[in-house]
């Protein structure tokens, strides 16, 4: 029951095994990623360009940095510290002008709520994508939350406690 180092942490004893890889199907899912939020970070310029240079900025380099990630991935460089460093960073700065374009309203700027809209939908992906690459690769040994089942694949009977005599009756 020792603690041993796996790439992003560490994880003790047998109740799970941390393997901290990703496969193909996730450097494909950043490319999409990288599409989708250079598109739309461009989307939310064009929108309200007065509001938005820093989710321009953001979601253009995010978005390279995402396809070059995803790129590797497909071609066999399976570690996640490297989507990791550009995922966290860019869902923050894209969380907080989620949260300064909706609270901006003394500013009347056209196209200020749709912006807001498209940078919410870029937050909310971001964060997801986000948790998705955290999530990639653990396998846990045992069934989650649910009863045991035997060796037949059924699963057993509860069994009733025994009635136990009362010393106490008349």
């Amino acid at each position: 029951m020792g603690c041993r180092q796996g790439g992003l942490g560490a994880w003790q004893g047998d109740s799970f095994r941390l393997i901290h890889r990703m496969n193909k199907q996730h450097g494909y899912e950043l490319i999409a990623y990288g599409i989708v939020l250079a598109g739309l970070s461009y989307l939310a310029y064009r929108l309200a360009p007065a509001l938005t240079r820093i989710t321009l900025i953001t979601g253009l380099a995010g978005g390279a940095l995402c396809l070059i990630w995803g790129m590797r991935t497909i071609l066999g460089n399976t570690k996640k510290v490297l989507p990791l460093l550009t995922l966290i960073p860019v869902s923050f700065i894209l969380l907080s002008q989620a949260v300064l374009s909706w609270a901006g309203g003394h500013l009347d700027v056209p196209g200020r709520r749709m912006a807001a809209l498209v940078i919410t939908v870029l937050t909310v992906f971001s964060i997801g994508t986000l948790m998705m690459i955290v999530c990639a690769g653990i396998v846990f040994d045992e069934p989650s939350g649910g009863a045991a089942k035997d060796k037949s694949g059924q699963i057993p009977a509860p069994k009733r406690p025994e009635a136990k005599s009362n010393p106490i009756q008349p």
